[in-house]
């Protein structure tokens, strides 16, 4: 009886240390792995502000950075890519896959709507020209501002040039050296649709996928997240 006794209280000590060594496993290991994630989040701040506050050309940018508690931040080169597929392919704005001159992006605006498009990822491959279009009747104007940028942060020099349009088809011709931004409103009562071509063989980019790793103590976590160039204001 003594050894069964004492065989129950062995027994039960060891699961019930196995339970708890499990555990605390199970608890570092998140904890590890919050790091990490925590880590990837960095890196994906670190490459925002690059891209969008420093225009950094998003081909070359890489990261590799230690922080404080040890995680290191990682983009490597082709972790960024340029979206230039259709945004909206189930509204029939344009059909799946790029943005091209067989496939324009097509956008509807509401009454007292605006679309804005920037055109300045650097180290992107932009169409040699964009020509709009509008379908109906709505009283609507095009702002398009041109730079070219200097500086760190680059910004826009004294030659900043505005265009103002209220009349369509509206074409201009796009330069690698230049950064440009678009913005068209409906000024009218009714919905009218605008529609963006590009010029040559080139698709148009209109965002970023960006890709940021995070590792801690052998724990890796991804993040991807999308970062559109344009923007629709106002009511929908």
């Amino acid at each position: 009886m003594t050894l069964l006794v004492v065989s129950s209280i062995l027994t039960g000590t060891v699961l019930v240390g196995d339970i708890i060594i499990r555990h605390n496993q199970v608890v570092e290991g998140a904890e590890i792995s919050e790091k990490a994630y925590f880590a990837a989040e960095s890196a994906m701040e670190k490459a925002l502000y690059e891209i969008l506050q420093n225009y950094v050309n998003v081909l070359t940018y890489t990261l590799d950075e230690d922080l404080d508690d040890g995680a290191n931040c990682l983009i490597n080169a082709g972790d960024i890519a340029v979206d230039d597929d259709c945004p909206n392919p189930d509204e029939v704005e344009c059909s799946n896959g790029n943005i091209t001159l067989d496939n324009p992006w097509v956008v509807s605006l509401s009454a007292n709507q605006s679309f804005q498009l920037d055109l300045d990822i650097d180290g992107a491959t932009y169409p040699t020209s964009l020509t709009i279009y509008k379908a109906g009747d709505e009283p609507s104007d095009l702002l398009v501002y041109e730079c070219t940028p200097a500086g760190t942060p680059r910004t826009c020099s004294t030659n900043l040039i505005q265009t103002f349009k209220v009349g369509f088809p509206y074409s201009f011709s796009l330069s690698d050296s230049k950064f440009y931004q678009i913005r068209i409103n409906n000024l009218g009562d009714s919905s009218e649709s605008y529609t963006l071509t590009p010029g040559g063989e080139n698709t148009l980019p209109i965002g970023l996928e960006i890709t940021t790793t995070g590792v801690y103590s052998g724990y890796e976590r991804k993040l991807v997240n999308n970062f559109p160039k344009w923007q629709k204001f106002g009511t929908d």
